[in-house]
């Protein structure tokens, strides 16, 4: 009777200790219009391109906050290009929390970076660009991930053990380069999806200042794009994404002084042609209380910087192409802070060789408790026929999306 009694206690504090679960998400249908037709006969013709998309969010957790299991499944059906149709865990991992260490297991979203414009340093995860030609949308990456926070600083340790391509628009799909990219035939120079990559950070606040070095040793993420020529033309069809095994040892700071943020991020890499160095540096004013109301105004700036070899012709073995060699990025930044949670963000890159011009714009409102409408433009000027964007010279585009949360 008394181990009966034990037990049936002992199952009492086990269910008891499992907090409720918690559900959330998004589910939205997006609407991108385009100001122009396509510029390639295999794209397609319509000027409109809507899309329906889905985010539920689960968490549990147990042992008094100690465990937490989150998945975050993503999924996005397009009407025009069959890449961009796609369906991904963004997250799928178990949280232990220790004594002054916490541990990540499973599929899992990092970001590093502290600029605005364009994010050096953050290498972990693989860019979804299919989502958004910024990078900032992310694919899920499994992980082991170490977190140590000391009086030293806070010391991440992670383990990759699987790669993920990066994603690119279809042939018939608009905001594309002037060459597809044949994701079907990626050339991995002998590189196994599972080869074992790390990666480490150390981070640290210093007054007004915070601080961070990183190092990664893996499969690089961002891909060469080789010209394919098929037998006997002397034209390319496609663009190979062709990946290289690459040590980056990146550095990035912050520093709040009153109104301003000044921001830097720096790295250097090896492993695709020869060793470069790039970097983004710059700083965010931001005005409080403009016109007498709880609205901030943000003034950003920022310069781009990056040393790879661009000459021409090109080799096999040189880095992936950038626009960002020599650019300056201006923005501005505004949220109203009201019930609606209005938030504005313009922005202009320029590059100060050729003059070639990406115009973006950034919007959000909320309409009620579940919700919420956003505006997205990108609008791409005097683009040589030298640059990686040449191809999008015509996809100047606005989206509107209709999010409903849960």
């Amino acid at each position: 009777m008394n181990i009966k009694v034990a037990i049936v206690a002992a199952s009492f504090l086990t269910v008891s200790n499992i907090q409720a679960a918690e559900w959330s998400g998004f589910a939205a249908l997006d609407l991108r219009l385009f100001a122009e037709p396509a510029a390639f006969a295999e794209q397609n013709t319509s000027f409109a391109d809507p899309s329906v998309l889905v985010q539920p969010e689960f968490r549990q957790g147990w042992n008094n906050g100690a465990d937490r299991f989150t998945a975050i499944p993503f999924g996005r059906y397009d009407s025009l290009d069959s890449n961009r149709s796609h369906w991904d865990l963004r997250e799928f991992n178990w949280l232990h929390k220790g004594d002054g260490w916490n541990l990540q297991a499973g599929v899992g979203r990092l970001f590093w970076g502290v600029t605005e414009s364009r994010h050096l340093v953050d290498i972990v995860n693989q860019a979804d660009f299919v989502e958004n030609i910024n990078s900032e949308e992310k694919l899920g990456q499994p992980m082991l991930n170490l977190n140590i926070p000391t009086s030293y600083g806070n010391f991440n340790l992670l383990y990759l053990p699987y790669f993920r391509e990066r994603t690119f628009p279809a042939a018939n799909g608009r905001v594309r380069f002037e060459l597809p990219v044949d994701t079907d035939n990626p050339n991995l120079n002998g590189i196994s999806h599972f080869h074992p990559d790390w990666a480490m950070r150390w981070s640290r606040t210093f007054g007004d200042w915070d601080v961070g070095i990183a190092h990664f040793s893996g499969v690089g993420r961002e891909p060469r794009l080789a010209p394919y020529f098929p037998d006997g033309s002397p034209f390319p069809t496609t663009l190979i994404p062709t990946y290289d095994l690459i040590n980056q040892t990146s550095l990035d700071v912050q520093g709040a002084l009153g109104n301003w943020l000044l921001k830097l991020e720096a790295m250097t890499r090896s492993g695709q042609g020869n060793r470069f160095a790039a970097l983004v540096a710059g700083a965010e004013y931001t005005q409080y209380g403009i016109f007498e109301s709880s609205a901030e105004l943000g003034l950003l700036m920022e310069y781009q910087y990056d040393g790879r070899d661009t000459s021409t012709p090109r080799q096999a073995s040189d880095a992936p192409p950038t626009p960002a060699d020599n650019d300056v990025f201006l923005g501005t930044r505004l949220s109203l802070n009201d019930e609606q949670n209005t938030q504005l963000l313009l922005g202009v890159t320029v590059d100060l060789n050729t003059q070639a011009t990406v115009v973006s714009f950034e919007g959000s409102r909320r309409l009620d408790d579940v919700w919420r409408i956003e505006l997205e433009s990108r609008l791409f000027k005097n683009i040589p026929s030298t640059d990686i964007l040449t191809g999008m010279s015509q996809d100047d585009y606005v989206q509107i999306r209709l999010a409903r949360f849960f």
